[in-house]
């Protein structure tokens, strides 16, 4: 007891998770504290490896006292005496959806929390064996995670440089295209990571709403839905259609309801696609909206958007609903309000 010490810190360039690496005196942990401070804030975690000699049990006494335990050695693919870090190599690299994250000893992969770890699976170690109970061994996925982290890396350096100046330009010449000269360009990011816009531009006597920059991120937990489709849906752009005849005060307020809702899967750690419903509560008569993606319905496309990074990204229309439509979509209407409102996005959301 009291001698825990922080190897490494960290925070997830997205999601509101903090990394850290702990050694307890017997063994060193590496932990994920998901929304460190809150009411519903979660603590991943995954052994690394025993520092003392372990035991063939499991480690009781230290769990009856709070402390993290070690190792029980069938489980431990190290010297049973136990072994030690290079805290000065130690270093994080974050997954793509920022909600998981791979620690590295200098070049080597040694543990890992993906994404999609819970109650019933902590992570990886290099020094853990089977399915133990605290990590499983990383040496059976060791090439299909390396080949995934490498590309983490590149993808972090790419979105750490100057990409946004190409990506802007790519995605308003989409938008141009498709409305012709924009009118209004506001910026969302709160001069925060990462960039992003919301674009405005008239076509037929109607308004169209984008945002922009959006699709550099790649959403979490979609993966556990798509699995090896993933790739073809994490990345996504928002976009509103209003007929003529509105409201600035309602526009506006659905405009601001956008940017908001931009930051959403990250900030909840969570994904968003189409069918999808959310809470909205900015215009009175209505309280959610619907998100459709015109590749996956009878929904007249948007700006055709470039990918991104290999990978598509994709509009997802908000379409407007009123209480009845809310519980309607909810019981998967979504089919049957496009039959009542129609294809055409400018006709959905008089505000």
């Amino acid at each position: 007891m009291g001698k825990e010490r922080i190897l490494l810190e960290d925070r997830s360039p997205v999601c509101d998770i903090q990394a850290f690496v702990e050694d307890n005196g017997e063994c060193i942990y590496f932990y994920l504290w998901v929304h460190p401070g809150s009411g519903h804030a979660e603590i991943r975690n995954c052994w690394v490896c025993n520092t003392v000699p372990g035991t063939e049990d499991m480690d009781h006494a230290a769990m009856k006292s709070g402390r993290a335990p070690r190792m029980p050695l069938p489980f431990v693919a190290h010297e049973p005496e136990g072994i030690r870090l290079d805290e000065g190599e130690l270093s994080l690299v974050w997954f793509e959806e920022g909600d998981g994250a791979a620690l590295y000893e200098g070049e080597r992969l040694i543990a890992v929390i993906p994404g999609w770890s819970g109650p019933d699976f902590s992570g990886y170690s290099i020094y853990a064996k089977g399915m133990g109970p605290f990590a499983w061994g990383l040496s059976d996925a060791l090439d299909v995670l390396k080949a995934r982290l490498d590309r983490c890396r590149t993808y972090w350096d790419v979105m750490n440089g100057d990409y946004f100046g190409e990506m802007q330009q790519e995605q308003l010449a989409a938008m141009e295209a498709f409305f012709g000269p924009y009118k209004k360009y506001y910026a969302i990011d709160r001069e925060e990571f990462p960039p992003k816009a919301l674009v405005t531009g008239g076509k037929d006597g109607n308004l169209y709403a984008f945002t922009l920059g959006n699709g550099a991120l790649a959403q979490p937990k979609i993966e556990g839905y798509y699995q090896e489709e993933a790739y073809r849906y994490r990345r996504i752009e928002f976009g509103a259609a209003f007929p003529a005849g509105c409201s600035q005060e309602g526009v506006m307020a659905v405009l601001n309801y956008m940017a908001a809702q931009s930051s959403l899967p990250w900030k909840e750690i969570s994904w968003l696609g189409h069918g999808h419903t959310i809470p909205c509560g900015v215009v009175p008569g209505y309280e959610a909206v619907l998100l459709l993606d015109p590749a996956q319905c009878r929904v007249r496309p948007g700006p055709a958007f470039s990918g991104f990074m290999g990978e598509p990204v994709n509009l997802l229309w908000m379409m407007l609903l009123t209480g009845d439509e809310y519980r309607m979509a909810k019981e998967g209407g979504g089919e049957s309000l496009l039959e009542r409102k129609g294809d055409d996005p400018a006709s959905w959301n008089l505000v």
